[in-house]
C-alpha cells in the first residue's frame, strides 16, 4: 500500500498529539483508495462528495471527487505537519500535468522543506496556449492547424512570447489595427480566437486579462461583422453546370454530383473512405463534422450509381476520391464551361429546394447534419430522425435537382 500523510503508520498516541482519535484516521484512511490516475479514470468516475483517490504513481498526489469539481491535490507532511495544497481542477490541468506541479513539491517536502501555499504560475506562449486550449476542448487536428495559422500570420509577434503579454497596450494597438485592415471574415474568426484563448487562460491560470477586441466593442470600433456569402449558383444555371460537370474526368464528376445529391460538405465528401460506405445496409458514415456529431446519411439510387463505381477493388481505408484536389474543383468545372460557384452553393441548392419541396426544419437540419440553437429545446432533444426517415425527402430532393439539370440540357 503506498502513503499519504503517514496515515499508515499513525498509531493511537501520534494521533492524539494531532488533535484527531485513530478511529477518525481509519475512517479518512478507508475513504482514500489507491489508483493509477488516468484521464479515462476520470471521465468515467462518477460524482461522489468528499472522496479521495490517491495517486498510486506519485505518492502524495491525491484527486477529490465532489458533486461537481475534482480537483488535484497534494497530501503529504513535512517534519510531522501535516500538507495540504491544491493544484488545479481536472480537465483545466490534466493527469500528467498535476504529476509535473506536484513532483517538484513532493521532493521538497521529502526534504524537509515546506513549500508555498499558491503555486507559482507557469504560463506558456501564445502558441503553447494554444495547444493545450485545441487539447483541452478535444478539438480537431484541422482546427489545430487553422488556429496556429492564424497566429503565425497575424499575431506573429507574440507567438513565442508569454501570455501575460495579452494585456499590454502594445497587444491592444496591434488587436486595433488588425480589426481595421484585414477582412470582416478574418478578422471574427481572429477575435473569437484570441477571446476564447483569454478567457481559458483567465480560468486556469487565474489570470485577469482583458480581450482587446471586448473594449474595441464596447467603443464601436469594430467594423461590422461579415455577411454570409451569397449564392452564385442559380437554378436556372444547373443544366449548364451539369453539362460542364459531365465532360471531366470520371473521378471528379462523382465528386462534385455526389457532393449536389447529399449536401455534404467538401472535405466530408472528398476525404471519404471505403469504411464508411455500407453498401450492404445502405448507408455512408461520416465520422468527424464541423458540427463535432456523426454524421450518416441513407444511399439512394442516385448515389448508388457513383458509389459503386467509386468503391470497387478499395481497401478499408483507401480514399473513394484520391488523387482529386477539392479546391479546384469548381475551377475545373469552370473551364468546361460551367457558370462560376463555390462548392458550398451545391449544399445551399439541395437546402433551398428542400424547403421549395416543404420539408420540415427537422428533417433539412438531419439530412445538413445542422444544430438546432441551444433554446430550442424541441429540436435539440426531443425529435431524433434516422437514416430511414431522411431516406424519402432525400429521393424527392435528388429528382428535383435533376429534373432543374435537365431542362433544356440539349441546347447550345
Amino acid at each position: 500500500m503506498g502513503c499519504v500523510n503517514d496515515i499508515d503508520r499513525l498509531d493511537d498516541k501520534t494521533a492524539k498529539t494531532k488533535g484527531c482519535s485513530l478511529n477518525f484516521v481509519l475512517v479518512l484512511y478507508r475513504k482514500m483508495s489507491i489508483i493509477t490516475l488516468s484521464e479515462a479514470l476520470l471521465q468515467k468516475l462518477s460524482p461522489k462528495d468528499g472522496l479521495i483517490i490517491r495517486d498510486r504513481v506519485l505518492c502524495g498526489l491525491c484527486i477529490k471527487i465532489g458533486r461537481r469539481n475534482r480537483t488535484f491535490l497534494i497530501a503529504t507532511s513535512v517534519g510531522g505537519k501535516q500538507l495540504r495544497m491544491t493544484l488545479g481542477r481536472w480537465p483545466l490541468i490534466s493527469v500528467e500535468e498535476a504529476r509535473a506541479l506536484a513532483l517538484p513539491i513532493l521532493k521538497n517536502c521529502r526534504n524537509g522543506q515546506m513549500p508555498l501555499k499558491r503555486l507559482p504560475p507557469t504560463l506558456p506562449t501564445l502558441s503553447a496556449a494554444v495547444v493545450r486550449y485545441t487539447e483541452t476542448k478535444g478539438l480537431k487536428a484541422s482546427s489545430l492547424k487553422r488556429y496556429l495559422s492564424i497566429i503565425r500570420t497575424h499575431f506573429h509577434e507574440w507567438q513565442d512570447c508569454s501570455v501575460t503579454l495579452l494585456k499590454t497596450p502594445a497587444f491592444a494597438e496591434h488587436c486595433h489595427a488588425f480589426s481595421q485592415t484585414r477582412g470582416a471574415a478574418i478578422v471574427e474568426v481572429g477575435r473569437g480566437l484570441i477571446s476564447a484563448l483569454i478567457k481559458y487562460l483567465n480560468a486556469v491560470h487565474r489570470l485577469d486579462i482583458e480581450s482587446p477586441f471586448d473594449r474595441l466593442a464596447a467603443a464601436g470600433l469594430m467594423p461590422d461583422r461579415a455577411k454570409p456569402r451569397a449564392r452564385k449558383l442559380q437554378e436556372a444555371d444547373l443544366p449548364q453546370w451539369r453539362k460542364a460537370v459531365d465532360s471531366i474526368p470520371e473521378k471528379q464528376r462523382d465528386c462534385l454530383l455526389l457532393i449536389a445529391y447529399t449536401g455534404l460538405r467538401r472535405n466530408e465528401c472528398s476525404e471519404m473512405i471505403r469504411s464508411q460506405v455500407d453498401l450492404v445496409r445502405g448507408v455512408i458514415a461520416v465520422p468527424e463534422t464541423k458540427t463535432g456529431r456523426p454524421h450518416s446519411l441513407p444511399i439512394t439510387a442516385r448515389m448508388r450509381d457513383i458509389l459503386d463505381r467509386r468503391c470497387t477493388d478499395l481497401g478499408a481505408d483507401d480514399l473513394l476520391f484520391a488523387g482529386v484536389a477539392a479546391d479546384h474543383l469548381s475551377n475545373m468545372a469552370e473551364r468546361a464551361g460551367a457558370p462560376k460557384f463555390m462548392l458550398h452553393d451545391l449544399r445551399k441548392l439541395l437546402a433551398t429546394t428542400g424547403e421549395k419541396l416543404g420539408f420540415s426544419a427537422a428533417i433539412m437540419r438531419r439530412i445538413l447534419n445542422h444544430t438546432a440553437k441551444r433554446s430550442d429545446t424541441l429540436y435539440r432533444h426531443y425529435i431524433s430522425l434516422n437514416e430511414a426517415d431522411i431516406s424519402d425527402p432525400l429521393v424527392a430532393i435528388q429528382e428535383r435537382l435533376d429534373s432543374i439539370m435537365q431542362r433544356n440540357s440539349d441546347q447550345p
